[in-house]
């Protein structure tokens, strides 16, 4: 059959397609024409050309016949934008237009749409009232509607139902709307004076920059009507100190400044107005002013405070009374005493306030008398005592009139005016034991101590003021004091402790009197009482948060410290003193330094040594601090840097009180790093030429080591006795030739150290060394292993039973016996040992020796009884207990006692569970195996070691199953013995355990 050709099969179906759509097209022409005009319309619309577009909707619709569903939806539409496009073209009709939309198609969604259009129309051309008309109807699905319809109300201060509205769309998801509503919330929460509800919607609002400029000022209004001050400040604080951050600071800057100002944050509140002033230069009010002025004054910034006051104390209203007083005290706080006197001039001739004109006008006659003019003075106060008869400053003011005369160097006069006074009251009695004691105080001040006393004395004796007769008791104290009178000054200060005293300020005197005691103390050398008395002035400065540390004070606190040994408590006080101390720090370095060498802290000492040096080249302790920092190298071992430093001391300053002490430690230094002959020769030259320094016993001693060590002891009997010739002082000569033997032993020459040592004990057997010679001797001997010696010395050691390492010499003449096999003295002397010292370590020590002493003694019960008591110690570790059971067991074992060694094999089972007791477990089953026990054998390794020991070394669990097999084979249970060992070669990890289960494998019968 002849195959068809594909391509003619496609012609008739190319045919109908083209037919069909040629049908098609002529049916749709006339609907395009009306498609046309919507697309055009609809283009107009979406360009706003609402005139265009209404004109082709209007021929839509007139174009259309009876319509089919698609038209009738289009149609809808069509009619929407005619009036949506009436709306926008502001036609007088549009309302009704959109109505009639409405009325026709009420539950078509373009009816909604429209209805949300018009109000929005509405809304943004700020037509709020017919907004809500329309919005109200269209919202419920919309955010932005509702959001519209919120503010339309809002505008229209129609807050109740504004408000619901913002509280629904806040917590909404959309952000931007979201934002907003929280925003008008919280401006709307504000007015209602609901603070903390508002604030909570501002916080919110913050995320949205179209407010965030604004919301820091909210917020602290809120935080300020709530009187939440500290809130306040601790949010808009670090906004403030923001840069460029967005905000609006300049109405936040200025509430801020009054709230710390209210607060009494002066110095915060002067850098707030300062910022508010940069940011608002003409909306600072004179209120404003004056308290950026006395917020700077307040603050110690006196010049700056001046230049804000000035402008203000220039006018002739109660706040210039107020700049101008203000201004006064800021000027006289920086010294400008013309300027003081003028400001409260000004301050003093506005009667607004008559407290501040009384205060002004009385520091006014005082800034006179501080510029030296007395007689101007004398006139102020009388006219002052005039307009103020009944003044609190009255008895100020008379001791102002004593204190002009006073200045006009007139002082009899002074003295003279009170004196002469017939029936002088008590104000003029105080006047007069004021005007003694401040005269009292001058003299002093000028270094008249006798004056000073006398004045004082007669200040004491006219006791009107209780304060100022404690005051001049204490100045009598201070004057005692300064002319190193301490036992009257002590006397004088001591009554003053007792109780509350009468001042103004107690505490504060109180200080001052623990401060002149506790000098009166340290100077007559009485440490402890000073330091309790430095100390309590120092812990009750610390209650005072703004109170500063006296430096000086800090140095005789860790002086006295220093002096008692309390080193930890002296080296605090000195840091603290170096921190503060200007005058007296190097004197502080140096003392920090000795005490951490005291502590040990060596590194840390010579670094403090050396800032000294560094620090105050000239200071009368830097050879002091050379000294002993080049000690530390030499006690440190640092013989090199030793050699060096000590050597710098020696060639730059002979003149140095350490001259000779620099000598001996480098000599020293030079024998410990073998250059004897060095030492030789500073030990002569110390010797030779200062044989009366106290350092000449010690190079006497060190020589004679050093002579010893170059093998010319010979040269040294000489120097020593042409030095003990010229030393009248028997017992001198007697130490010193203790000294040298025993400088041999402390040199670590121990050899040569017991000729000599043995010779001082015969020579002088009633000496007061005899002790320590006899320890110096037997640990001499005991480490150059020369026992005999060292036991006969130990032994003199423990008859003597004084020296305090008695223990050691009854430890080591227990070890040395028992190293010569005599055991009897051994453990009497482990007995002994045991019963002199019963702390936990040396019960240890003892019982350990006792159990070696019976151990090679053969003595197993005796043994066994101190291994038994070891056992029950609680400070020894069950795994040490365990070997201790497991060592008896294998002496037990050793002696053939198979009894005995199944009993400590059993408490070493009790004692471990791992491979201690497994192994002890082990030998167990070998006993029992030995006793051809076969099966109870078998039975404990399938118990205990699956068990108890699962957990044992392969090493161990390997040994327990070849014994196993042992007993299977011992049992004629060839295969099971067969299977036991080869499990043993496929699972063990131990080679040796694998070599030893194949060989016995191997030896196996093949049935």
């Amino acid at each position: 059959m002849r195959k068809q050709n594909r391509t003619l099969c496609w012609i008739p179906a190319i045919l109908f397609f083209m037919l069909s759509w040629s049908v098609v097209a002529q049916q749709t022409l006339s609907f395009g024409d009306q498609t046309l005009h919507f697309r055009q319309a609809k283009e107009y619309f979406d360009s706003k050309n609402y005139v265009a577009a209404k004109e082709e909707f209007s021929a839509y619709l007139a174009s259309l016949e009876p319509l089919n569903n698609e038209q009738a939806g289009q149609r809808v539409l069509a009619e929407y934008y005619m009036t949506m496009c009436t709306l926008y073209m502001s036609q007088p009709e549009a309302e009704i237009v959109a109505d009639r939309f409405v009325a026709n198609y009420p539950e078509h969604p373009q009816a909604v749409k429209l209805m949300r259009g018009i109000g929005s129309f509405f809304y943004d051309n700020g037509d709020y009232k017919k907004a809500i008309k329309y919005l109200s109807k269209s919202s419920d699905t919309n955010l932005e509607a509702k959001f519209k319809l919120a503010v339309s109300y809002y505008q229209l201060k129609d807050i109740r139902e504004a408000l619901p509205l913002f509280n629904e769309i806040k917590v909404e998801p959309e952000e931007e709307f979201a934002f907003a509503a929280a925003y008008y919330a919280g401006v709307i929460n504000f007015g209602e004076k609901r603070f903390g509800e508002a604030n909570t919607d501002f916080k919110k609002a913050e995320g949205s920059s179209r407010f965030r400029k604004d919301i820091p000022n909210w917020i602290a209004m809120c935080y300020f009507h709530e009187g939440k001050f500290n809130e306040l400040l601790n949010y808009a604080e670090p906004i403030l100190k923001q840069k460029k951050a967005g905000y609006n600071l300049d109405e936040l800057s200025l509430l801020v400044a009054e709230v710390q100002f209210k607060l009494g944050y002066f110095e915060k509140a002067a850098i707030s107005y300062s910022l508010y002033k940069k940011l608002n230069p003409s909306k600072i009010t004179s209120e404003i002013q004056y308290r950026f002025g006395y917020a700077l004054y307040k603050t110690n910034k006196f010049n700056e405070a001046s230049d804000e006051l000035k402008a203000l104390a220039s006018k002739k209203d109660t706040l210039a009374q107020y700049a101008a007083f203000t201004l006064g005290l800021a000027q006289l706080k920086s010294g400008n005493l013309e300027a003081t006197l003028q400001a409260f001039g000004q301050a003093k001739d506005l009667s607004f306030n008559a407290q501040i004109q009384e205060e002004a006008y009385f520091n006014y006659a005082k800034v006179l008398l501080d510029l030296g003019k007395a007689s101007e003075t004398i006139y102020a106060i009388q006219e002052f005592n005039k307009k103020y008869p009944n003044s609190k400053f009255t008895e100020e003011s008379t001791e102002l009139v004593a204190d002009a005369f006073i200045h006009s160097n007139n002082i009899q006069a002074a003295l003279d005016y009170l004196k002469g006074l017939a029936n002088r009251n008590a104000k003029l009695n105080a006047a007069y034991q004021t005007l003694t004691y401040n005269l009292g105080v001058k003299a002093y001040n000028e270094n008249k101590f006798d004056q000073a006393l006398e004045l004082f004395q007669t200040s004491s004796e006219n006791p009107e003021s209780a304060d100022l007769k404690f005051q001049a008791l204490f100045g009598k104290g201070e004057a005692l004091s300064q002319q190193k009178k301490y036992e009257q000054a002590i006397q004088a200060y001591t009554p003053l402790l007792i109780g509350t005293p009468p001042v103004a300020k107690p505490n504060d005197f109180l200080q001052k009197v623990r401060m002149g005691l506790a000098y009166a103390y340290f100077n007559i050398k009485d440490f402890n009482k000073a330091n309790v008395l430095f100390k309590a002035y120092v812990d009750r400065l610390k209650l005072s948060p703004d109170a500063k540390n006296n430096p000086t004070i800090l140095i005789r606190l860790a002086d006295t410290y220093l002096v008692s040994k309390k080193y930890d408590d002296a080296l605090t006080y000195y840091n603290q003193a170096i921190d503060l101390a200007k005058t007296e720090k190097d004197y502080a370095l140096y003392q920090k330094g000795v005490t951490l060498t005291y502590l040990n802290r060596d590194t840390e000492a010579k670094a403090s040594f050396k800032q000294l040096r560094t620090s105050f080249p000239n200071s009368k302790y830097v050879d002091d601090a050379a000294f002993q920092e080049n000690v530390i190298s030499f006690n440190t071992n640092k013989y090199k840097e030793a050699i060096a430093g000590f050597s710098d001391l020696i060639e730059t300053n002979s003149k140095s009180p350490y001259f000779t002490q620099a000598l001996l430690k480098r000599a020293q230094s030079y024998a410990n790093t073998n250059q004897h002959e060095l030492s030789i020769v500073d030990y002569k030259r110390i010797i030779q030429e200062f044989p009366t320094d106290k350092t000449a016993k010690d190079a006497l001693v060190g020589l004679q080591e050093e002579l010893n060590e170059v093998g010319r002891p010979e040269d040294f009997g000489q120097l020593l006795g042409n030095f003990q010739k010229s030393s009248p002082d028997e017992a001198e000569n007697v130490d010193l030739e203790y000294r040298a033997a025993k400088g041999i032993y402390l040199g670590e020459k121990y050899d040569k150290a017991i000729a000599p040592l043995k010779a001082f004990i015969e020579k002088y057997p009633n000496n007061e060394n005899l002790v320590e010679a006899t320890f110096l001797i037997a640990d001499a001997a005991y480490r150059t292993n020369n026992k005999s010696e060292a036991l006969v010395y130990y032994k003199k050691m423990v008859e003597q039973n004084v020296h305090p390492q008695i223990n050691k010499a009854i430890q080591r003449s227990a070890e040395i016996e028992l190293e010569n096999k005599n055991y009897s003295a051994s453990a009497t002397l482990y007995h002994l040992y045991k019963s002199k010292y019963t702390g936990t370590k040396d019960q240890l020590v003892a019982n350990n020796g006792l159990l070696n002493t019976f151990l090679e003694a053969n003595m197993l019960d005796s043994a066994a009884y101190i291994t038994d008591e070891l056992i029950q110690l609680k400070e020894i570790s069950e795994e040490e207990k365990a070997k201790l059971a497991e060592k008896m067991a294998a002496t037990f074992e050793t002696g053939g006692d198979v009894i005995n060694q199944r009993n400590w094999l059993g408490i070493t089972i009790n004692l471990d569970k791992n491979d201690i007791g497994a192994l002890a477990q082990l030998k167990l089953a070998s006993l029992l195996y030995k006793e051809s026990k076969f099966k109870e054998s078998s039975d404990m390794i399938l118990d205990k070691f699956r068990n108890v020991f699962s957990e044992a070394s392969d090493a161990i669990l390997g040994k327990a199953y070849i014994l196993l097999a042992d007993n299977f084979i011992a049992l004629k249970n060839i295969p099971q013995a067969r299977a036991t060992l080869k499990s043993i070669v496929d699972n063990s990890s131990d080679a040796e355990v694998i070599q030893a289960a194949k060989t016995k494998l191997e030896s196996l019968p093949l049935k």
